[in-house]
């Protein structure tokens, strides 16, 4: 039987008004479709991360860090390969196109 798979965060919205409004985990759940312990992790993570912000908390970045970091040097020399590349294609668009 295949999963049926819906990201939580789509609801987060109507799951906080209706957890504000009074109802119950298992009544939330059978609303939205989800179960009451996604409803209570979803609530329970929700309340961490406002409580972490509250103190000042900043979260890292997610991913492998990079090995050295780029270089204002290295971001304008890769910003100017970009663009002219960018110019080559427009200009070949052009010629096929017979256009100047």
């Amino acid at each position: 039987m295949p999963r049926n798979y819906t990201h939580i965060k789509q609801y987060e919205d109507l799951i906080l008004q209706l957890k504000e409004e009074g109802y119950s985990h298992r009544e939330i759940g059978e609303m939205t479709g989800f179960t009451k312990e996604q409803i209570r992790g979803l609530i329970k993570r929700r309340n961490r991360m406002s409580r972490k912000s509250e103190e000042g908390y900043v979260p890292k970045p997610k991913g492998r860090p990079r090995v050295r970091p780029i270089t204002t040097e290295e971001e304008l020399r890769k910003e100017l390969e970009r663009l002219q590349m960018e110019n080559d294609l427009l200009r070949d668009f052009l010629l096929e196109t017979e256009r100047k």
